[in-house]
């Protein structure tokens, strides 16, 4: 036999990719790499919630990590305002203010 049809000889040189399995195994990859939203205990949540309601009464600049699909993002700010029906924390960041939601946060400390 010749020396082409061995191990797929034949075919390693005319192999292509179209653009939309390259697209899909891009996507595939980056799905590999999402993170797990962690879960909290009982004791971490009120931790958290202590710290927040410390830094929206005493106007204490605090640090917020927020859950990423893909990576995690802090914030630092003063919490002016919690909303327990919307569960939403807003984060005053000097002149402006983001709502945050409270499901998101996975961890606090003081700045």
């Amino acid at each position: 036999m010749s020396k082409k049809l061995e191990k797929n000889g034949l075919w390693e040189s005319s192999r292509m990719m179209l653009p939309e399995h390259k697209e899909a195994y891009i996507l595939y990859q980056q799905n590999l790499r999402k993170n797990s939203r962690p879960q909290l205990d009982d004791q971490e949540t009120e931790r958290l919630s202590s710290i927040i309601a410390e830094s929206m009464l005493f106007r204490k600049e605090v640090t917020l990590v927020l859950f990423g699909e893909f990576d995690n993002s802090e914030l630092t700010g003063v919490v002016t305002k919690i909303d327990q029906q919307q569960k939403n924390v807003r984060l005053a960041r000097g002149n402006d203010f983001v709502w945050i939601n409270t499901e998101n946060i996975i961890g606090a400390m003081f700045y």
